[in-house]
């Protein structure tokens, strides 16, 4: 009797999430790493799917993301800093335009995704603005404005 138990015990424990699915609604958490403009910038996703790839187009202002599912019934939250791409985003997933709902703070837009369909995907996440593209001149200007104001201390110190 001990040993039949205990067979029932270790089918159950061992074999059960095995053979377990995922639900509609677990989140895998996957942090996705881009560098451009000399910066390193950190996209973070949480879904129900696998991002399987990426690509970034500063020129496009453009990030797209390769995905996997085994569900029907897709749900991510996909957060992008600012200072990567930012403004009036554009969405296509499949080469279709779709809206998702976005939010944002000064540091992030929050971007919360819902679609059908299981099997590979592509998202495409186009921005109105890139702001590293920025950086090559901030430099420049830092350079000026310095050297403006010593040349006006000199001249009222004269």
């Amino acid at each position: 009797m001990k040993i039949l138990l205990f067979t029932v015990f270790a089918v159950i424990l061992f074999l059960s999430p095995v053979y377990g699915q995922i639900s509609d609604n677990t989140g895998l958490r996957k942090n996705i790493e881009i560098e451009t403009g000399g910066y390193e910038f950190e996209v973070g996703t949480t879904a129900n799917f696998d991002v399987t790839n990426f690509e970034f187009d500063k020129d496009e202002k453009r990030l797209t993301l390769f995905l996997n599912s085994g569900l029907e019934n897709n749900l991510a939250e996909i957060e992008i800093p600012k200072n990567l791409i930012n403004g009036n985003f554009t969405f296509y997933l499949d080469e279709q335009e779709i809206f998702p709902n976005v939010r944002g703070n000064e540091e992030i837009s929050f971007i919360v995704l819902e679609f059908s369909g299981s099997g590979t995907h592509k998202l495409d996440i186009i921005g109105t603005t890139y702001l590293p593209e920025f950086s090559d001149v901030a430099p420049l200007v830092l350079a000026t404005s310095l050297g403006g104001i010593i040349f006006l201390i000199k001249k009222k110190f004269s």
